[in-house]
């Protein structure tokens, strides 16, 4: 059996995983569309007992054979992976740094916070809403040597979902309120 992770290029987040026989070419769009079809629906519980859907479309997504990790089943946004400039991603999976605060929702912006902020480089930010059937795509940068970013979306007073994957750290996926 091999482990086969699909993840998110641009941050690095894994966001699902399967064993399976056989072989998947890894980072083949044939491979995501076999593992995930269209797109791969995450899911969080939001007010009233609804549950907010954020898919992932497959062409943002990759898909990488790597090392064992049972972890990565229960928990696959605690785990990154680690790309090589130029190269094919390095087999073993990165246990991601946590955070769990950070992430607000303002009349005009999704603000994210990171705990620590990079001082070398910029860190790249994608953040997805959920807005009823609406899903907002959000991507940015935090500076280097800052810890937030301003990503710029208006929706009315709710309590939302939202998906953010910020590179270095644990993704988070939970409901966000806007009063």
């Amino acid at each position: 059996m091999s482990l086969f992770v699909v993840y998110v290029p641009d941050t690095g987040h894994v966001v699902g995983a399967v064993s399976a026989l056989g072989a998947l070419p890894p980072g083949d769009d044939a491979g995501v569309a076999a593992l995930v079809g269209d797109a791969l629906p995450l899911r969080v519980p939001v007010a009233g007992g609804e549950v907010a859907s954020l898919p992932l479309p497959a062409r943002e997504l990759a898909v990488h054979e790597a090392e064992d990790e049972p972890r990565v089943y229960a928990g696959p946004l605690a785990f990154g992976v680690e790309q090589v400039p130029g190269g094919r991603p390095k087999p073993a999976l990165v246990q991601l740094a946590t955070w769990a605060e950070g992430v607000t929702l303002t009349a005009g912006s999704l603000d994210i916070k990171v705990p620590v902020p990079d001082p070398s480089q910029d860190t790249p930010v994608l953040a997805l809403l959920a807005e009823g059937q609406d899903v907002h795509v959000l991507a940015g940068r935090i500076a280097a040597g800052t810890d937030t970013v301003r990503l710029p979306v208006s929706v009315p007073a709710g309590t939302y979902g939202v998906l953010a994957l910020v590179t270095g750290w644990t993704g988070v996926l939970r409901a966000v309120t806007r009063s």
